[in-house]
């Protein structure tokens, strides 16, 4: 025995179905990009970490903090997880595609006012 259907019957069986498959990928979508959106915007907000250390240097220029105070507090906020992470970030950064180990040496300027010494003769 071979059922057969029309292609308007078949239609009409499916077509909700295709319906509701598209209003949950467009629901899927949005959610998801919802949370992206929130997640992202949580780990780069730095506005609500609380002090930083321009706060701190401000506190201690208006006398709120003694110099004891501002350099234990410095060393607390330089040691927070959240700080080791960023200065691991930026260090990363600042060694590019070249990797531990393999960066080029930095020349500084010498601040001083003394004429630059030569070099030993061998």
């Amino acid at each position: 025995m071979r059922i057969t259907l029309a292609a308007s019957d078949l239609f009409t069986q499916i077509a909700p179905w295709l319906g509701a498959l598209v209003v949950v990928a467009v629901v899927g979508g949005l959610i998801i990009s919802a949370a992206r959106r929130n997640l992202t915007n949580k780990s780069s907000d730095h506005s609500t970490s609380g002090f930083t250390l321009a706060d701190l240097r401000l506190l201690k220029e208006r006398g709120e903090l003694d110099q004891a105070q501002y350099e234990r507090a410095k060393a607390a906020f330089m040691n927070s997880p959240e700080m080791r992470g960023h200065i691991a970030n930026v260090s990363g950064a600042a060694l590019g595609a070249k990797g531990p180990g393999k960066t080029s040496a930095k020349v500084s300027a010498d601040k001083t006012s003394q004429p630059p010494t030569a070099p030993p003769s061998p």
